[in-house]
């Protein structure tokens, strides 16, 4: 609970804006000149340091981001790069959006500024590190020197900051490649605003306090200014955000939770809870079964045993809440699937000259419908107890049962859906999310443990 992170904002385009980074501003630095940089490389061929006009150096004690590799100097052109001058209008575009996104209340509006963020930041991203190191991209922009020196910075900031952090004695829970996450509280009592929206009433504990919020904010903004002074840029920001509690599954892979206007919010992260192809319905049972495991572990003192807990209270509530899905209080719209159709004949056959599943369906839903399908044609599907009209040998095998999904405009009775299968279908989506092999909450007990 109350995680304080030191999130570098827009970390690449700002290193390749602080050092001047670009394709057609850098270049290998020969022997007998003075690097204006180092750049990290795990791996290059001997013959190439050993031939080419290139100064290098094995890393040094102090570089402990880098663990095997070299380190080869690179010099930085002074003229500002192309992609650098181009690189400021976008960044201040992000940054008006993003004031934007902080202060709108409506939530349709913050939504639409969201999209828009979310394409400004993919051009921004695409045109930093992206497009410097990507060998098989046609372009005039790749060069692997460039791409390298961000990154080499980027993995020094966070080493740097990490040490320092760490001196603290703060408690670091999660890093990645732009940010470093510090745990403050055992309670959710000092996080009265997410207590209060899951309608708790814990109360605040200064002895639940892991490490104060402003010790862990102080420390941040210590790292930021040193880092300011290093780069000699001060737009560079290492930010302290706070999230009322967040769960950790795997790299890459974790759960956010704010309350906000007495609301309670979540936000997943990583391709274990992404669910883009599941329907809506798995997203919704997935907060409603953390909404009941936070309030379950409102509390802990022992890390291990916390884990355990709110693990065996993720299998508990999913299948309590499962078991509790009736069709009388699902929205039919969570319970699509949207896919695309195209012309039965425009799908490849099988190697024996068979139609492919696909293909069956994209026939059999001509029938269903009364008209040609002549082009791509997108369909909102849900599944059902019957398979669609002239599928022969249907199966429900796969995370999507298309022999079995109707158009919804087709279903005349809710009790055509199939709602069982939309029980595995969160069961299976929770369990690949936590990577819970199952739902059982019983745990296997040796021999001694009779004796």
């Amino acid at each position: 609970y109350y995680v304080i992170v030191a999130d570098v904002g827009a970390m690449y385009p700002t290193i390749l804006k602080a050092l001047n980074i670009g394709a057609d501003v850098v270049k290998l630095a020969k022997k007998e000149e003075k690097p204006d940089a180092w750049v990290w490389l795990k791996r290059l061929p001997k013959e190439f340091l050993d031939h080419y006009d290139v100064v290098w150096r094995e890393i040094g004690e102090d570089e402990d981001f880098a663990d095997v590799g070299v380190m080869v100097g690179i010099k930085i052109d002074r003229r500002s790069g192309v992609v650098n001058s181009a690189m400021t209008g976008i960044m201040n575009v992000i940054a008006k959006i993003k004031r934007e996104v902080k202060t709108e209340r409506d939530a349709e509006k913050r939504k639409r500024l969201k999209m828009i963020y979310q394409s400004i930041k993919g051009a921004r991203n695409a045109g930093t590190h992206g497009i410097l190191s990507a060998p098989t991209v046609s372009g005039r922009q790749f060069n692997l020197w460039g791409a390298a020196a961000i990154t080499t910075k980027g993995q020094e900031i966070l080493s740097d900051t990490l040490r320092r952090l760490k001196e603290k004695n703060i408690r670091i829970v999660y890093g990645d490649t732009d940010g470093i996450y510090m745990a403050c509280s055992k309670s959710i009592g000092n996080v009265p605003e997410l207590s209060e929206a899951l309608g708790l009433s814990e109360k605040p504990d200064e002895r639940a306090w892991i490490t104060k919020p402003d010790l862990a904010i102080e420390a941040v903004n210590e790292c930021n200014s040193i880092w300011q002074k290093r780069l000699n840029y001060h737009d560079f920001e290492l930010e302290p955000e706070k999230h009322d509690a967040m769960m950790f599954v795997k790299h890459k892979n974790y759960l956010i939770f704010d309350a906000r206007d007495n609301k309670f919010e979540m936000i997943t992260k990583g391709n274990n809870f992404r669910g883009s192809e599941k329907a809506n319905i798995a997203k919704k049972a997935l907060e409603e079964i953390m909404k009941e495991v936070l309030k379950e572990n409102h509390r802990w003192e022992d890390e291990s045993e916390a884990r355990r807990r709110v693990k065996s209270t993720i299998k508990e509530k999913t299948k309590e809440i499962v078991r509790k899905l009736d069709l009388s209080n699902v929205d039919i719209e969570d319970l699509t699937l949207v896919q695309s159709v195209q012309p039965a004949k425009r799908y490849q056959k099988t190697k024996d000259g068979n139609m492919t599943t696909y293909g069956r369906r994209a026939e059999a839903l001509e029938k269903l419908i009364g008209q040609r399908i002549k082009s791509r044609v997108k369909f909102k599907f849900v599944v059902t107890k019957r398979p669609l009209p002239g599928i022969k040998n249907p199966s429900k095998s796969g995370v999507k049962p298309i022999d079995y999904m109707y158009p919804i405009e087709f279903i005349k009775d809710l009790n055509e859906i199939d709602l069982e299968w939309y029980k595995r279908m969160i069961e299976n989506y929770i369990k690949g999310a936590f990577g819970i092999f199952d739902l059982s909450t019983t745990q296997q007990t040796g021999l001694d443990a009779w004796m």
